[in-house]
């Protein structure tokens, strides 16, 4: 078989657009595993937000989760690699949200913690799927960090001046929303780690996603296949084009390209 892995992003891939996945999905998915095709997934969802859906896959794989931040084993939530900072790396926004009433979460493993919750804030976490910890003072925490989430509902600013250390950047980039990850975190940096712990060439993927934070993983990919409900943008960097997720688009793909079937 020319392709070895199949890399599926979640949201608007192998989810429809009611965050389920289709029969037709879950069998692309295990007959996948059956013909000797590691599946990986590779999402921005923290792990806890994957738990119903590996469940519903029954998926025995690897997951590239948190765009990257963190690359772990399904079954045995083993760590294969992560991209992390320390609490001492952003003190200084930590204090300046604390000064003036902001909302702040910090992201570790498999843990996402926070110090406080308001009532929009919960309604939030509940609609995305996120478990959250409290925790009376998010300095004393001696994990990694993935990521730090600022989320202003408020607009109470006095926080935007922090310059983050060059070993972080900011994945979301809004007035009064950002969120602080490593500066090697990314898809493609999960999914390279992934290929060297199963000796797959990058020719030997294909990388299946439907929006900008799966371009680098579409274009690093042999082959990358944009989802029908994809941006022109992204359609126009893949080497194919298949279904919308509510098509079942990713069964489609991989009957063509992995079985040979139109």
């Amino acid at each position: 078989m020319k392709y070895k892995l199949v890399a599926l992003d979640l949201d608007g891939t192998l989810l429809d657009s009611g965050g389920q996945v289709s029969d037709k999905h879950i069998e692309a998915v295990k007959k996948a595993h059956k013909a000797g095709v590691h599946v990986v997934i590779a999402t921005g969802r923290y792990p806890m937000q994957t738990e119903r859906i590996i469940q519903t896959l029954d998926f025995d794989g690897i997951v590239v989760s948190n765009e990257g931040a963190i690359t772990f084993k399904s079954k045995t939530k083993e760590i294969i690699q992560q991209y992390s900072y320390t609490v001492d790396d952003i003190a200084p926004l930590i204090d300046s949200c604390r000064r003036n009433g902001v909302h702040f979460s910090l992201t570790t493993a498999f843990e996402h913690y926070v110090e406080f919750m308001s009532p929009q804030q919960i309604d939030k976490y509940i609609q995305y799927e996120i478990q959250h910890t409290l925790h009376d003072d998010v300095m004393k925490l001696q994990e990694p960090v993935m990521k730090l989430t600022i989320d202003d509902e408020k607009r109470a600013n006095g926080w935007q001046h922090f310059v983050p250390p060059s070993s972080i950047k900011l994945r979301a980039d809004y007035d009064h929303f950002k969120e602080y990850v490593h500066q090697q975190s990314s898809k493609t940096n999960g999914l390279r780690k992934v290929l060297e712990y199963y000796s797959v060439h990058p020719s030997e993927v294909i990388a299946i996603g439907d929006y900008y934070n799966d371009l680098d993983m579409i274009e690093y990919a042999g082959l990358g296949i944009a989802m029908g409900n994809s941006p022109d943008e992204v359609k126009a960097k893949a080497g194919d084009v298949t279904g919308t997720n509510d098509e079942d688009g990713v069964y489609y793909a991989l009957e063509k390209h992995l079985y040979g079937r139109s």
